[in-house]
């Protein structure tokens, strides 16, 4: 980033900095647009944002992203750290005479610093002491998002930030996914829960609340005597516990499971994490390869049936109905790395147990000499937005009184040497879908288009 130009953003006070205001109370970022021309976002970059034009309110990162229209590009500005007392007039004053009759930021715009005069600014705002060190925290993540985007092969920590992404995905849609990936740390801060632990500086940690979620979620009590990383998030009127059970290092670990436990419903869902690998005719998984697949899949089958043998709940009102009382899926997951700020899902395909084992049966993913190979073009699947969108309104997942048997399930995930990732929901003082709009629309959630 040396010898960057650096990006100054004026909202310029009323209606729209209001707009602003709110949405950096409530949502810690918000979503911009730009003129491409002129502005030519990049990847990641610190951005020094102005909310009234009269002075340095905030810096953090911006991020570039789609075009949106004829020279109009989006960009997301998140990370915010908020600054003190910081005018323009200050500013102005504190810079060397030269630089300083070359500052002339609007009151209402976007304005390219200069290198050197970028520079000096950076000094000035990031004076105090704990701004100084939050500042190099973001230069860290924006020199990481930066780095070439090459397809490297992740390990299983590709995989438990996927199922925290996904569990992110079915609590709160696609915002609240972005919103807290991008405040995510930079890496490198433990071998158990290497991507959890990263999100510990967004964690709404309240004791009274994770006591709460031991006595409504079935199995806690287990998945808390191997938790070796814990956060809980806050949102909708309701709060989302996720755990990384896993007291062995990474390397000893034989895969990943995801446990979601969905309070509304009164349901969950467990998925089984499978890496496709590449073979000649692109991402495939093989089963005959993995030996841990037949005594997995035996697992899952037995709790499947054990769970379809309960006796099911008479009356339990419309929520209880659903599109399939099959809680078990696999993930079939391209295991390529990810980098900091990144707030995208893993490339992958779901498929219930079910159809799994239609699939292991069926021509269509057997070749010639009659091994099995799962692809993108020869699966029956759901779609990464496909299975949470159904998940989280408790379409899928198992029947209402099912989930009593789930201490017994989260132990054999245990005592398998597998990683569990654990989410589950729990009441809070009130409910409000913050997903909606002022007209009652899930805007954001269902147009693609409508945030980045």
């Amino acid at each position: 980033m040396a010898g960057s130009k650096g990006l100054w953003i004026a909202v310029g006070g009323g209606t729209h900095a209001d707009k602003v205001d709110a949405s950096i109370y409530y949502n810690g970022q918000f979503t911009t647009t730009v003129p491409k021309s002129q502005v030519s976002p990049r990847t990641a970059e610190l951005v020094i944002v102005s909310i009234q034009g009269t002075g340095a309110d905030y810096i953090g990162i911006s991020q570039a992203g789609r075009l949106v229209a004829v020279d109009q590009t989006t960009i997301a500005i998140s990370n915010l750290v908020e600054l003190k007392s910081m005018t323009i007039e200050r500013i102005t004053r504190k810079l060397p005479p030269r630089l300083a009759r070359r500052f002339v930021p609007p009151t209402n715009g976007v304005y390219r610093v200069s290198p050197r005069l970028w520079s000096e600014i950076l000094k000035i705002v990031s004076s105090a002491p704990n701004t100084r060190r939050r500042v190099r925290e973001l230069r860290q993540a924006v020199a990481e998002a930066e780095r070439p985007k090459r397809r490297i092969e992740g390990g299983l920590e590709v995989f438990e930030r996927d199922a925290i992404a996904s569990s992110l995905q079915v609590f709160g849609g696609s915002t609240f996914r972005k919103r807290i990936l991008r405040e995510a740390g930079v890496g490198g801060v433990g071998p158990n829960a290497p991507f959890l632990r990263r999100l510990e500086t967004v964690a709404v940690r309240e004791d009274a609340q994770i006591n709460h979620d031991q006595i409504t979620f079935p199995g806690m009590e287990v998945a808390y005597a191997s938790a070796v990383g814990s956060v809980l998030l806050r949102g909708n009127g309701q709060y989302l516990t996720i755990l990384n059970c896993n007291r062995q290092p990474l390397e000893q670990t034989l895969g990943v499971d995801l446990i979601y436990y969905n309070h509304r419903f009164d349901s969950f869902v467990l998925v089984q994490y499978k890496r496709m690998t590449e073979g000649d005719h692109g991402a495939e998984y093989r089963p005959q390869n993995d030996h841990n697949h037949q005594k997995e899949l035996a697992r899952m089958v037995t709790a499947d049936k054990l769970l379809r043998a309960l006796p099911k709940p008479r009356d339990g009102g419309t929520k209880t109905y659903r599109l399939s009382g099959r809680p078990f899926f696999l993930k079939l997951c391209e295991a390529k790395a990810k980098v900091a700020l990144d707030a995208g899902m893993v490339s992958g395909m779901y498929i219930p147990l079910e159809l799994w084992r239609l699939l292991l049966k069926s021509p269509v993913v057997r070749g010639p000499k009659g091994g099995v190979a799962l692809r993108w073009e020869n699966s029956r699947r759901l779609t990464n937005g496909e299975f949470t969108n159904l998940l989280r309104n408790g379409w899928i997942g198992s029947a209402a009184g099912e989930s009593k048997e789930l201490s017994r399930i989260i132990e054999q995930v245990l005592a398998g040497g597998r990683m569990l990732v654990l989410a589950a929901t729990s009441r809070g003082p009130r409910y409000e879908d913050f997903r909606r709009d002022d007209w009652g629309r899930f805007a954001a959630e269902d147009d693609s288009s409508a945030a980045i």
